[in-house]
């Protein structure tokens, strides 16, 4: 079983995360996605990279928009979606 981690900008993509996160537990796989977490101390941005970082596998799913672009400690003004890739 692989620790598999879902990404992707939210909004215009649900139904295809949804999809995509129903497959991988059908098959048995750890799914991680956004989706699954609750409020915390930790920021979003920094939660989202740990668990790319302690995933066996990255699921990309890119289409429409581009995503937040978090202000704070990034000077290259990426989307979490890009740097989570």
């Amino acid at each position: 079983m692989a620790k598999i981690y879902i990404s992707s900008t939210f909004a215009d993509l649900k139904d295809y995360r949804e999809k995509v996160y129903h497959a991988l537990r059908q098959m048995h796989h750890d799914a991680i996605a956004m989706e699954d977490y609750v409020a915390t101390d930790q920021r979003p941005l920094d939660r989202c990279l740990a668990d790319v970082a302690a995933c066996d596998l990255y699921i990309g799913i890119f289409a429409w928009r581009y995503g937040y672009i978090p202000p704070k400690d990034n000077p290259e003004q990426k989307s979490i979606t890009e740097l989570e890739y």
